[in-house]
C-alpha cells in the first residue's frame, strides 16, 4: 500500500509540474495530498497510458519537471519566494518554459497517438489555468 501511494505521489509531482513541486517542498495536510492524487489518477485514465507508455512518458515528465524547477530558480522563485520580475525577465522566463513545453511535446508525440496528445495539451492547459487563478489569489 505504502509503495503504490508512493509512486502516485511521485506521478503527480510529474505529471503537474511545479506546483506540484513546491507543494511538496511543504508540508501538505491529508486534504490537498488526497485531491492531487485523485486529480492524478483523473489524468492517467483521461490519457489512458498503457504500461509501456507510463514507462516511456515518465522519464520525459520527469525531465521537463526539473527544467522548469530549475528555471523558476533562477529566476528567483522556490522556497516561498515570488521576486517582483522586470518586463524583460518575465518574457526571458515564458521563453524558457516555451521551449521545455515545446521540447517535452516533441518527446512525448513519439510516444502518444495525436488523441492522447490532444488530452495531454488539455491538461497542461488546465493546470496552467489553475495556477493563473492560484497566482492571482496570492497578490
Amino acid at each position: 500500500m505504502f509503495k503504490s501511494k508512493l509512486a502516485l505521489v511521485a506521478f503527480i509531482l510529474i505529471l503537474m509540474g511545479p506546483a506540484a513541486s513546491h507543494a511538496a517542498d511543504r508540508q501538505i495536510d491529508e486534504a490537498t495530498l488526497e485531491a492531487l492524487m485523485e486529480r492524478a489518477e483523473e489524468n492517467k485514465a483521461r490519457l489512458g497510458l498503457s504500461a509501456e507508455q507510463e514507462a516511456k512518458v515518465e522519464p520525459i515528465l520527469e525531465s521537463a519537471r526539473e527544467k522548469r524547477l530549475a528555471i523558476l530558480e533562477r529566476h528567483g522563485f522556490g522556497h516561498g519566494n515570488k521576486p517582483a520580475l522586470s518586463l524583460r525577465e518575465k518574457l526571458s522566463l515564458a521563453k524558457e518554459m516555451k521551449a521545455v513545453r515545446k521540447e517535452t511535446e516533441d518527446k512525448l508525440s513519439r510516444h502518444l497517438s495525436r488523441e492522447q496528445m490532444d488530452i495531454y495539451r488539455d491538461i497542461q492547459e488546465e493546470r496552467r489555468a489553475r495556477m493563473k487563478e492560484y497566482m492571482k489569489s496570492r497578490k
